[in-house]
């Protein structure tokens, strides 16, 4: 039945009808005579076909438009799905591989745009240590040892005792492996505490440093006393106590520095501040080469050298930071006696942007001094970390530390006999450590977390040595002038260090993001206009026709239904009122 038939149905109702109202009255006479219900689902699966369509032919997606297309075979539109999606496969698998890259290694350590002055960075701290423990005029330490070992242990007074017994934890460890020396220090205690015996019989400043020299003035009264697992040692520009450790957390029976000046315009992270002036603290030189640096003679006198105690005689020399407490033992120097050592400097700066601050310290490999806080040390960084973990194993494994390790005012330092659990302690803390990181076997007695300090500064040296006949050069300066010289002659042995920087310029490493939010989505959007040409306009639109689009078609469809219930009305009241 046409539309001509059903409208002559309805003469009378048609009639009625204006002009401007007979065409929309036309579909609802139709409606009304013809059309079955069509089901909810079926208009929404034709409104949603019809919107997939509109989207493949306005689309800026490349191959979107094909497969839409009324034009396209069955199979070029499924040529054309394959395409896409492996398109799409091929940009999630690259975008995937950039974002573990950036995941895993965030972090890209590189060189720094401009170099460095010396000028910019404290000179290193020097600590110097004698192999040559004790004055031969307090103890002849031989002697000590024969008579305690070899059956004389009764005929030792409290001092004499307390003397070995302290002098002991300063030799080698052979005192304390070999099988017939076991268990013989088990039966003595330390009436007093060691570090007061050890400054009693050590050797004084004046006994170690016979001159020296810096700017071409004399520096040894800048030196101060350090305790270290080497003893008494001298430290020059190091930090004092205050600013190395937290002093609430320490015992107070004695000073690990005893260094009284302080760095105000100078810190790790920051390096120094712009009221700090050249002679602030620590101090730093002006250039590089042999002239800028430091000079000093050392000394030993023959009469103190103890070959029993310590096989090697001379000197241990450590460089390390200001701010690092120092480990002589782990890795040193060696100046051997009659010897000319000169040391050239280049250090080893890595500083952190501010950028990766907000990243994971196991992200970016390092931590800042805010971030990991130590409790006996003010300043964190990889060795004082290393130092304070290893004092917690040591008081795990054997219940008490050696008296150089930083301890609490409840903490015990460890007797002589119980010195060869502390050397057992150390071996195997680098054991775990070990298997921790190569064969990822985990260990709950060994929390140490000692990554490196995002701004860190080493010192790594060149050293060149030759003889020092220094006998033949006093001789010839000073024999003729004063007699006196005659003394240091016959009964003092000197070696000469010099430290300075082997460059005025250095290239510092910095720490910087591998990919930063830029980075990351400008390559997100390289590979996907290279595979797919989507923009950021592409996704726009693919935005646009999943929200805006249906929800237009939608309020469109409920005011056409409205308009057509408004003309229906209309056309029943002129057909019955």
């Amino acid at each position: 039945m046409y539309q001509s038939d059903h409208i002559r149905e309805f003469p009378l109702l048609y009639r009625n009808f204006t002009p401007a109202q007979k065409p929309a009255v036309i579909p609802v006479i139709l409606q009304s005579k013809e059309v079955q219900p069509v089901s909810k689902w079926s208009k929404i699966r034709s409104g949603l076909q019809d919107l997939f369509m509109e989207f493949c032919r306005h689309s800026t997606i490349h191959g979107i438009s094909h497969i839409g297309s009324r034009q396209r075979s069955l199979f070029e539109k499924f040529w054309w799905a394959f395409v896409f999606l492996l398109s799409m496969y091929g940009c999630a698998k690259l975008i995937d591989d950039m974002y573990r890259k950036w995941d895993e290694n965030p972090v890209l350590v590189a060189f720094d745009e401009k170099a460095t002055p010396v000028w910019n960075i404290p000179f290193p701290a020097i600590t110097i240590c004698p192999e040559t423990k004790i004055q031969k005029n307090h103890v002849n330490f031989t002697d000590l040892f024969m008579r305690y070992a070899h059956g004389d242990r009764q005929g030792l007074d409290r001092t004499e005792l307390n003397i070995l017994l302290a002098s002991l934890q300063l030799c080698n460890e052979w005192f304390f492996v070999r099988p017939e020396y076991d268990r013989i220090y088990e039966y003595s205690n330390l009436s007093e505490s060691i570090v007061k015996t050890l400054q009693r019989i050590s050797l004084r400043l004046d006994d170690i440093i016979y001159h020296c020299r810096l700017h071409n003035v004399p520096c040894k009264p800048l030196f101060s006393e350090t305790i270290t697992e080497e003893g008494i040692c001298m430290t020059f520009n190091g930090l004092s106590s205050e600013e190395m450790f937290h002093k609430d957390h320490l015992h107070s029976d004695y000073e690990y520095l005893s260094e009284t000046k302080v760095s105000e315009n100078w810190t790790l992270e920051r390096g120094y501040s712009s009221a700090a002036n050249l002679s602030s603290y620590p101090y730093r030189v002006l250039g590089s080469g042999y002239q800028a640096g430091i000079k000093v003679h050392l000394m030993t006198t023959k009469n103190d050298l103890e070959y029993h105690c310590r096989e090697s005689q001379g000197f241990k020399v450590l460089l390390h930071a200001p701010s690092d407490y120092p480990q002589v033992a782990s890795k040193f120097i060696r100046v051997t006696l009659n010897r000319d050592i000169a040391v050239a400097v280049k250090p080893q700066i890595i500083s952190t942007e501010a950028a990766l601050y907000d990243y994971e310290p196991v992200r970016r490999q390092c931590y800042f001094n805010r971030e990991r806080q130590l409790k006996f040390f003010r300043v964190y960084s990889q060795p004082n970390c290393q130092l304070e973990c290893l004092t917690n194993f040591t008081l795990l494994l054997c219940g008490c530390v050696p008296y150089w390790m930083p301890r609490s005012s409840q903490t015990r330092f460890c007797e002589t006999y119980e010195i060869r659990c502390a050397l057992g302690a150390q071996q195997k803390l680098m054991l775990l450590n070990a298997r921790n990181q190569i064969q990822h076997q985990s260990d709950k007695r060994i929390k140490c977390d000692c990554l490196p300090a995002c701004n860190s500064i080493q010192y790594d040296a060149e050293i060149t040595q030759t003889m020092f006949n220094f006998k033949e050069t006093i001789k010839l300066r000073l024999g003729p002038i004063n007699i006196t010289y005659q003394d240091i002659v016959d009964n003092k042995l000197l070696s000469k260090l010099e430290v300075y920087f082997k460059d005025v310029q250095f290239i510092t490493s910095k720490r910087t993001e591998m990919y930063g939010l830029t980075d990351f989505v400008a390559s997100c959007g390289g590979i996907l206009g290279l595979c797919m040409g989507v923009s950021l306009l592409s996704l726009v639109e693919l935005l646009y026709f999943s929200t805006i689009r249906p929800f237009m078609l939608v309020k469109r469809t409920v005011q056409r239904q409205q308009k057509v219930v408004q003309v229906v009305g209309q056309g029943k009241k002129f057909c019955y009122g």
